[in-house]
């Protein structure tokens, strides 16, 4: 490969000792676990209770929400009048779910005439459109609710007050200056930075919504779904609805969540966030981004056993051709990269006739990851219109802004710092290219991206016992700014002859350190094996777990890094 691998920088969180230990000392907990807490924005007693121990009275009222209350007004009146109201979603999982937590809830509410819709990912793009309100005005429709979109519809908006069909928009991407003329604009994104609910998902304002309607908190299972899926920050009252969902989803094993759960392999009494990430999450996602998304919301509003066992077989199958083409389009763009990617490029750009648009945003992301550059995927169609989607870990590099100096090229474009989209017409491919790449190298001043592991704790074999991980548990559930803490040993001496390769792709190994042993897994990581020479004494970074194997239970390491001891 003509490209150097570039190495990960270990920032090594500082720890204040004092704080640590008087933290430690009030909850009778390890200082570990202390330090790991006031890294999470835990400080007092008070803020670690409520992390510890999540409940029902740590969600703020629903009609705390600016515009929640002229919703509920509108709504009871369709109640009244006996009105059609359809549900318009996003086909990604926090949109299916938020559409299932509002179809329950209004149906709990009374509403008899209710629908839902969702646009063609791969023939309409994100978002309420003109054409959809003038369909819902033909179906009859009184009154249209987006869940998971709709803060950017003004169009739709305008229309749909033209043809006399009120909107109520529920979303929570980032609010713009002038606002869609609706009804109801229900954003938690609209409230001050200190509000409780600011940071919820597109399922977490339908529960809202729901909540309101019925006076009382329903699935919260499927808004934990969402909210774990759509990667919104775990502290507060997030980390409180999926808490809680993921209680409720153990013991009630909702029939379409559970029938997933089987399929996937994966105990649903033990559920985890880190299961419904990698497991359920992505099944869900699968139909979506292949243009089946009403697959997935059948399944989580079927009641019918038979029915359900066969649509989590189906999206099993979806998910497993999804995965297929990904790695295909993956393998693809590693392979033209190997040939001609090397230090001098700041920026990847990459465009192909026949790679599917629904999965290069997931290709862009581990191209991301392997590369450490800032990466374009654009698949083009056959009228030479080309659908992008762009990855990069926005430490450095801002794709919106990027974007923004290279429109001249572009249809289209838009999102955020380390997640956009784009439409190109074949033609400016070249041009755009090159406009990307002296944009990166801009805002990078010319310098490689050195990519960055945050390490939570500086901390020997020795501390590593099953009651340190026991409490570390307490800190579930893990996700989006509440991540499963990362450990630091220096001086490991790695096994003699220990390593295995696994499936070509990951290594296991054995760890030594003093008189203490642990095995090690290192997930896609065989390709270092190969490519580099490891020495006897390494510096490693892992997260430490349980690992149940034949009835037996040991602490395993997750490798996130090893390198050279220094």
């Amino acid at each position: 490969m003509s490209v150097v691998q570039t190495r990960h920088k270990w920032i090594l969180a500082e720890n204040d000792r004092e704080k640590t230990r008087a933290l430690a000392q009030t909850l009778n907990v390890p200082p570990i676990v202390a330090h790991i807490l006031i890294l999470r924005g835990v400080a007092t007693p008070e803020e670690a209770h409520t992390f510890l121990y999540p409940s029902l009275k740590h969600l703020s009222d629903p009609f705390q929400l600016t515009d929640l209350s002229k919703a509920v007004a509108r709504i009871k009146q369709a109640k009244e009048k006996n009105e059609h109201i359809r549900i318009f979603g996003d086909y990604d999982v926090d949109g299916i779910s938020a559409i299932a937590i509002l179809m329950n809830g209004l149906r709990r509410f009374g509403i008899s005439q209710l629908s839902y819709a969702m646009p063609q990912r791969l023939t309409e793009g994100y978002g309420l459109n003109s054409a959809r309100v003038e369909e819902a005005r033909y179906d009859g429709v009184d009154l249209i609710i987006t869940v998971d979109n709709g803060i950017s519809a003004h169009e739709a908006a305008q229309r749909a007050r033209e043809l006399g069909v009120d909107l109520i928009i529920t979303d929570h991407h980032s609010v713009e200056e002038n606002l869609p003329e609706a009804l109801a604009v229900i954003n938690p994104k609209r409230e001050p930075e200190t509000h409780p609910a600011r940071e919820l998902c597109g399922a977490g304002v339908a529960f809202k919504l729901s909540s309101a309607l019925n006076g009382s908190p329903n699935d919260l299972d499927i808004a934990a779904l969402g909210t774990i899926a759509d990667i919104v920050p775990l502290l507060g009252e997030n980390r409180a609805i999926v808490s809680l969902g993921l209680r409720h989803m153990a013991k009630h094993q909702r029939l379409g969540i559970a029938k997933l759960a089987w399929v996937a392999g994966v105990q649903i009494e033990d559920i985890s966030s880190e299961k419904i990430g990698f497991q359920l999450g992505p099944r869900i996602n699968a139909a979506g981004r292949l243009g089946d998304p009403e697959t997935a919301l059948e399944l989580l509003l079927s009641d019918d056993a038979l029915d359900a066992t066969k649509i989590a077989k189906r999206l099993n199958e979806i998910n497993e051709e999804r995965r297929g083409i990904e790695q295909r389009i993956y393998d693809e763009a590693v392979e033209e990269l190997e040939a001609w990617l090397t230090p001098d490029h700041h920026g990847i750009v990459l465009a192909r006739h026949g790679w599917h648009p629904g999965v290069i945003g997931i290709v862009a992301s581990r191209i991301e990851n392997r590369f450490h550059r800032p990466t374009v995927l654009i698949a083009f169609d056959d009228a030479g219109t080309g659908r992008g989607s762009a990855r990069s870990s926005g430490a450095v590099v801002n794709l919106f802004d990027a974007f923004c100096a290279c429109q001249t090229h572009l249809e289209r474009f838009g999102g955020h710092r380390s997640a956009a989209g784009l439409t190109i017409q074949e033609e400016h491919l070249p041009a755009f290219r090159q406009a990307f790449e002296a944009e990166i190298q801009r805002q990078t001043e010319g310098e490689a991206v050195q990519p960055e592991l945050y390490v939570d704790v500086l901390a020997s074999f020795s501390e590593i016992d099953s009651a340190l991980l026991t409490t570390l548990e307490r800190l579930q559930p893990m996700g989006h700014a509440n991540p499963a803490p990362v450990f630091c040993s220096t001086g490991v001496e790695l096994v003699p002859q220990s390593v295995r390769v696994l499936k070509d792709q990951h290594i296991k190994l054995s760890l030594r350190q003093g008189n203490k042993e642990f095995s090690a897994i290192g997930f896609n990581m065989a390709e270092r094996f190969y490519a580099e020479s490891w020495q006897n004494r390494l510096d490693v970074a892992y997260t430490p777990q349980f690992n149940q194997w034949r009835g037996e239970t040991t602490i395993q390491l997750l490798l996130k890094d090893m390198r050279p001891c220094e």
